[in-house]
């Protein structure tokens, strides 16, 4: 009988203890819901699924460079072989006007460059509708600098009082009367004044409000390189235009002077540029050379398109994006 007690009551103890312990053991463990799924080294997470939805924005170009004024004007070179160079730089927003120290002392002769006066002045004095012919021969004057209708309009305008009168309207105090009666080429001109020129054709006030349009497009459509040259006419679309971009070129009315004269044995090269944001001049000199000595055969024009070329590029400024 005690055998028996001792043994009941064992059992009774492993009952009652039993519970208990597996209270505890659950206790000890992580529940299903709260536990994550083992991550083994032959597994990685689930890759995000690919978005199909983006689109790509269009980034504006950065903006092209710009005719500007340089930060330090007197920098503005050019080439070595020039005996003589001036430029100007008008902005035609605020009105400064800028470029080479001796932009209002020096002068040039204008050459073919005041065959844009010729045309405004004519065209200022008509009444009403000027005859279509002579529309017709001042365009070509214009467009293949041509120096026969030159003459024949700068007679008709009154001669050397054009002259006069251009430095009066225009307000041009480096400007002179040609040294030769009647002879309009040898009308000399500071670079400033050629700038000033520009600007007057530009407002209106040189050609009148009805003739500007129509002479600011007859420069634009200049025709002909430097080997395009004739005895009376020749090609004058080159210089500054050819360093600008296509995006500036676009808007740009242009009118180049060049002889190469006997006395000094120099060209005379002026280059002029209208846009509707700036007016450029540029003068220059260097000695001309020819196959037999004779200045109607001088056969190197084209390093003064180059150098009005590489006086602009230096001027070409990147503006702020």
């Amino acid at each position: 009988m005690r055998s028996r007690a001792v043994v009941m009551a064992y059992v009774l103890v492993a009952l009652v203890t039993a519970p208990a312990a597996v209270l505890m053991t659950r206790a000890a463990l992580p529940t299903r819901a709260s536990a994550a799924p083992p991550v083994t080294a032959s597994e990685s997470p689930p890759a995000p699924a690919p978005v199909t939805h983006l689109q790509a924005v269009a980034q504006p170009p950065p903006p092209g460079p710009v005719i500007g004024v340089p930060a330090d004007p007197a920098a503005v070179q050019g080439p070595g072989y020039l005996t003589f160079f001036g430029w100007a730089l008008l902005d035609r927003h605020t009105g400064q006007l800028t470029g080479s120290a001796n932009r209002e002392t020096v002068s040039n002769t204008t050459e073919s460059m005041i065959k844009v006066w010729i045309a405004a002045d004519y065209l200022r004095h008509q009444n009403g509708q000027p005859p279509a012919s002579a529309v017709n021969e001042l365009y070509q004057m214009i467009i293949h600098s041509d120096d026969i209708i030159a003459h024949k309009y700068y007679v008709i305008n009154g001669g050397d009082a054009s002259i006069s009168e251009l430095i009066g309207l225009c307000g041009l105090p480096g400007t002179h009367l040609p040294s030769l009666a009647n002879s309009w080429s040898y009308t000399t001109m500071s670079p400033a004044d050629a700038v000033r020129l520009g600007q007057c054709v530009a407002t209106g006030k040189a050609a009148g409000p009805v003739w500007t349009g129509w002479l600011l497009n007859a420069m634009h459509n200049v025709q002909g390189g430097v080997a395009d040259q004739q005895a009376h006419t020749g090609g004058g679309h080159w210089g500054i235009v050819d360093a600008l971009p296509a995006a500036i070129a676009a808007h740009v009315s242009i009118k180049n002077g060049w002889t190469a004269q006997v006395y000094d044995h120099n060209w005379h090269i002026n280059c002029l540029a209208v846009h509707p944001d700036w007016v450029l001049a540029i003068e220059l000199r260097y000695p001309w050379t020819s196959p037999d000595g004779d200045w109607h055969r001088a056969n190197n024009l084209q390093p003064g398109a180059d150098a009005c070329r590489l006086v602009t590029r230096q001027l070409l400024v990147t503006p702020d994006g």
